[in-house]
């Protein structure tokens, strides 16, 4: 395998992007004012002359052969900065999400725009996984078949597009080809046959009177199987105590012995398995998408135009088996076997652009309105509240929670053909809505009915006794709450919005036939924290035809979500296998103040990239690139604050009693880092008699550091709490730090052939054991690399039908088991956050052309 990767890398060289023809007529983007390349507001940008680093993915030959088909997963195994894996490695409701990384930056370091236009994020705060603590962009909100391509700016751009964009921004322009239907279903399963997943879309598009303009229309359904855990067939077995007291945290002793257990399963007619971990590589789904995009030009040059889309996503995720010797939070007489709790999550997004755009004079004008908007449902089932006994239900409502934006601009630019070389100027504003809101879910959801008032003896002032009240104590010790994840409470509800005002100026000047230079400015107004300003300058000198260097300087900046100001919520997490009860506090709340952690602030960056780009052949592309980022105060979650501490303050201590949890964690500005790496992608694409073969390449090797802890005033012995260890791995070597990506494809005559490898680079993962004041311990594993290889096979019945049938991961490559310490009592299984692999995954797929 390895003496294969080699020599494909000699052979092959690379932009990342398949990237549709260049060759459109200039005049007519012009006239339209059509957004090319993210990255310019110039007509005569592309991404072989602009001055900063822009992959163009086209979309059609990996829907053809490629054995993914999500957004996520199609970028995943094509792009070398792009890291996305599946949603499962997250937990509650962030496992039915899959949110991307652009230079192993954080998931809400990057924008996303769909048709250049700035589009919403998902309203939910993730748990685990690559986005703990932050809210990220659901791209798999957007049918993959209404794509035509997408645009990978990997390079800062705050000053130009605004808050998010340190690492970079996805672009997602969809389709809007006219008299055609394409119909496309692809199916594949896991290696043991759990799993199944399809995907199927059908997209149609009709012309608007005769002066080009066009409805194209998208409708996609996906359905996703319950997994079991990756890896061998007794991967994630449980084989600790199951009915004596204490299961789950202790293992087989004298007196509760394994024969014990073994009789009474014999008694009951199940075995182990029926205790198996569930979701280990995904949760079972069904999504519903729908999308469309219309523009009918108007007169003279004017043109009204619309986008958006609707999808609705059932998401079942189950976490650990409550077992049922697990007495502090099984009810025997309910759940005389245990029980698998299940986290229902309905999610509901919308979104819609309408704009009008033309000539005003010399100068083109756009003048837009986006809103978007995320729902979140959560209903808990097969769990209880142990707190109540034998009055507890088995299905909860656990709340919900939603988040928009609605964003009004005005783009104005102008080509100056004869000044210099050519100048192109553009300015602009938007003024920005976002809005949050918790809704609580149902009292059982989340409350501790053992909670009973403690009273003092007290005297008033003229000799009498009465009782005042002295706090609160917990009398049994039973878990509150619906298990897997406890609803919101009416104290966690909240109703919020801030206004963001912006203005921009963007100049692009070719000084030169040979020399670019171009810079931007912007400032913004936040509502809720002031002002903000950030600026970028670029550059490309073209020394010949055939080679050229760029490079550029930026400043940047993330405002926190308000998701970050204000969520709060109660959960379960395992450390050395027993479970805790957790509260992530509102960065608002009194316990937050008490503690002496300040109010978020917005993240700072500052970012420069060097490149050559080369096309020393034709059809042949190369490109290098080295970036610097420096990105100041960012926001994470703390470690854990526990209620074992004593110097704990008081509100935080009444967080926790009221909660029924043992530790807390919060939002902060906590932490600074660097991120530096070189970034190659090349093409080659030869033309044969019969047929095509064409060779992609691309690689990333970047390098993540903390280079400062913010320590709050007085929370100096704190230290490895507020910045604990899985938080610096997150965001530091939670990720591949290496990514190499080769592809070749054959198209002769009826068939097409897919080959393709993906080297991802070692991680290291860091597992909290305790939450010991003052530095907990974690436990450390470091998973080797692992190169997983794709292979596909079409053929062409008729010019509109194809069928092509292939494997994902063709030799089973699964990477590194969880380490025995941290497994616990159960089977070690494979982590995955490195690709998100399962192992072998045949699939096969029927696409037409009408």
């Amino acid at each position: 395998m390895r003496i294969f990767t080699i020599s494909f890398l000699l052979l092959v060289a690379g932009n990342i992007a398949q990237a549709q023809s260049q060759e459109k007529d200039t005049l007519t983007r012009r006239h339209l004012g059509e957004v090319q390349i993210v990255g310019s507001r110039s007509v005569t940008r592309t991404r072989l002359n602009a001055p900063v680093p822009v992959d163009v993915i086209n979309l059609r030959s990996l829907q053809e052969n490629a054995p993914q088909t999500s957004v996520t997963q199609l970028l995943q195994y094509i792009s070398p900065s792009f890291h996305s894996v599946n949603g499962s490695n997250a937990g509650d409701a962030g496992s039915a999400l899959n949110l991307a990384q652009l230079k192993g930056l954080g998931v809400d370091q990057l924008l996303v725009l769909v048709n250049g236009k700035r589009r919403h994020k998902s309203a939910n705060i993730n748990w685990g996984g690559l986005g703990n603590g932050a809210t990220g962009y659901d791209l798999n909100a957007i049918p993959s078949g209404a794509i035509e391509r997408i645009e990978i700016l990997r390079d800062g751009a705050a000053a130009q597009y605004g808050s998010d964009a340190i690492a970079g921004v996805i672009n997602i322009v969809l389709k809007k080809s006219t008299d055609d239907i394409n119909v496309s279903s692809t199916a594949s399963v896991r290696r043991r046959g759990d799993g199944l997943t399809t995907r199927s879309n059908i997209s149609y598009g009709i012309k608007i009177g005769q002066q080009g303009g066009y409805l194209h229309l998208t409708a996609e359904f996906a359905t996703q199987g319950i997994a079991l855990p990756a890896g061998r067939k007794d991967a994630g077995l449980y084989n600790g105590p199951i009915y004596g007291g204490g299961a789950n945290t202790r293992g087989y002793d004298a007196i509760y012995t394994k024969e014990i257990d073994d009789a009474i399963l014999a008694s009951r007619g199940i075995d182990r398995h029926y205790f198996d971990q569930r979701g280990g590589g995904s949760n079972k789904a069904k999504d519903a998408l729908l999308a469309f995009n219309a523009a009918v030009p108007l007169k003279d040059g004017v043109e009204l135009y619309t986008f958006g889309g609707i999808s609705h996503r059932n998401s079942e995720f189950t976490a650990v088996y409550r077992l049922p010797g697990w007495t502090e939070r099984n009810n025997s007489f309910l759940y005389p076997d245990g029980f698998l709790p299940e986290m229902d999550n309905t999610i509901t997004d919308k979104s819609i652009a309408i704009g009008v755009k033309g000539k005003l004079g010399e100068w083109t004008a756009d003048l837009s309105n986006v809103y978007g908007r995320n729902d979140f449902g959560n209903v808990i089932d097969n769990s209880l509240n142990a707190s109540y006994g034998l009055k507890s239900p088995t299905t909860f409502d656990a709340g919900r929670y939603n988040a928009s934006q609605n964003t009004a601009g005005l783009d104005v630019s102008r080509y100056f053909d004869k000044a210099l070389k050519g100048i192109n100027v553009a300015f602009g504003g938007q003024y920005r809505v976002e809005t949050y809101q918790i809704i609580a879910g149902e009292e059982a959801s989340y409350a501790k009915a053992d909670l009973r008032t403690v009273y003092n003896i007290d005297t008033s002032a003229g000799g009498v006794p009465y009782l005042s009240s002295a706090g609160l104590i917990a009398l049994n010790g039973l878990s509150p709450g619906s298990q897997i994840h406890a609803g919101f409470r009416p104290a966690n509800e909240v109703n919020v919005n801030r206004a963001v005002a912006a203005g921009y100026l963007d100049i692009e000047a070719n000084i030169t036939s040979s020399w670019l230079l171009s810079a931007a400015i912007r400032a913004e107004h936040f509502s809720d924290f002031g002002n903000v300003t950030t600026w970028k300058v670029a550059s490309r000198y073209s020394l010949a035809k055939w080679l050229a260097f760029r490079g550029a300087y930026n400043t940047g900046f993330r405002a926190p979500d308000l998701a970050q100001f204000y969520y709060t919520e109660t959960s379960t997490t395992f450390q050395q296998g027993r479970a805790v009860d957790l509260v992530t506090a509102s960065n608002k709340s009194a316990a937050a103040r008490a503690l002496g952690i300040p109010s978020l602030t917005p993240e700072r960056s500052k970012g420069f990239s060097a490149g050559i780009t080369s096309q020393p052949a034709p059809r042949a592309e190369l490109t290098l690139d080295a970036y610097h980022i420096d990105i100041e105060n960012r926001v994470g979650n703390t470690g854990n604050f526990s209620a074992l501490d004593t110097h704990l303050p008081e509100d935080v201590r009444t967080l926790l009693l009221q909660t029924g949890t043992t530790q807390a964690k919060f939002f902060y500005n906590a932490f600074s880092t660097r991120t530096r790496g070189i970034e190659f992608t090349g093409s080659y694409k030869l033309l044969l008699d019969n047929g095509t073969l064409s060779f992609l390449a691309g690689a990333n090797f970047s390098r993540n550091e903390v280079t400062g802890v913010n320590t709050p005033r007085g929370l100096e012995a704190y230290r490895y709490v507020i910045f604990s260890e899985a938080e610096k791995a997150r965001v530091t070597t939670n990720i591949p730090q290496q990514k190499i990506t080769l592809q070749g494809v054959y198209n002769v005559r009826k068939w097409n052939f897919l080959l393709r490898s993906v080297y991802f680079g070692a991680v290291t993962t860091a597992t909290a054991l305790n939450a010991t004041f003052p530095r907990p311990d974690y436990f450390f594993q470091e998973l080797k690399p692992v190169w997983v290889t794709d292979l596909s096979v079409g053929y062409h019945f008729t010019p509109q039908l194809l069928a092509t049938a292939g494997v994902n991961n063709v030799f089973d490559v699964l990477g590194d088991y969880t380490d025995p310490a941290i497994a616990g009592l159960r089977n070690p299984t494979v982590v995955g956050i490195q690709n998100g692999s399962a192992g072998i995954q045949p699939f096969a797929r029927l696409l037409a052309k009408f």
